[in-house]
């Protein structure tokens, strides 16, 4: 079963986390299209506004560490427990 995931979704799991700490929206970017893509995933959106940029100031967004706009995934949800066994590390 395949189902739809954003890089914004896991950027703001690392944050609550606290995962990635000062590492900037665009790294992570970089490292999360890689790692579902190694897993298997395929980017199907580049660029997408995440969800809770029209509710949030972009001086509250800067604060909180979440990205404005994101790419999004299509993975398979049998790789996400790998998925988030690879972010624990970060």
């Amino acid at each position: 079963m395949q189902i739809n995931i954003g890089a914004d979704e896991l950027i703001l799991w690392l944050r609550k986390n606290n995962k990635a700490i000062g590492v900037e929206n665009i790294v992570l970017g970089r490292k999360i299209i890689d790692l579902i893509t190694n897993l298997g995933g395929q980017p199907i959106v580049d660029n997408q506004p995440s969800i809770w940029a029209n509710d949030l100031s972009d001086v509250a967004m800067a604060r909180l560490g979440l990205a404005k706009t994101s790419e999004q995934y299509e993975i398979d949800i049998a790789i996400l427990p790998k998925l988030y066994e690879e972010l624990t590390k970060w």
